[in-house]
């Protein structure tokens, strides 16, 4: 079965859209974006759901081109790097975003706010070179 490009191009829509929404935060300060809980909130969740499509890819891509099953999420995005559809560098920051992902989902731990503010602050940048890698490859099958 062939990745279909349309489950791909909808999930980078979802998530360069929701990276809109969380551009602000490029130009606030960390006491900034700590001292509003209300804000905390929204990036927090808009995070989620960056996290959970960049997830959906990376499951779709592994499941439809037949790479193994991954034993975690994270475990997926590794995958994908492996077969050079990303970079490794970015793997590696996509896969503490997937984690931070479980964190706001199942509230295993307390949730750092510094490490939200750092994972908003780069997913900025990482979202756009994710969608680029993910979109070449889709259009070279």
């Amino acid at each position: 079965m062939a990745v279909d490009p349309l489950i791909v191009k909808v999930r980078l829509d979802i998530i360069l859209e929701r990276v809109t929404r969380i551009k602000q935060i490029e130009t606030m300060t960390e006491e900034q974006y700590l001292k509003d809980e209300l804000l905390q909130g929204a990036i927090e969740r808009n995070l989620q759901i960056i996290a959970q499509a960049i997830i959906d890819i990376c499951t779709h891509l592994v499941a439809h081109n037949h790479w193994g099953s991954p034993k975690s999420y994270a475990g997926a995005v590794t995958i994908v790097a492996n077969h050079q559809v990303i970079d490794s560098a970015l793997a590696d920051r996509l896969i503490h975003l997937v984690k931070l992902r479980n964190v706001l989902v199942h509230l295993y731990l307390k949730i750092d706010e510094k490490i939200v503010y750092q994972s908003a602050r780069s997913i900025i940048t990482d979202a756009k070179l994710f969608t680029d890698s993910i979109l070449e490859f889709v259009d070279s099958k």
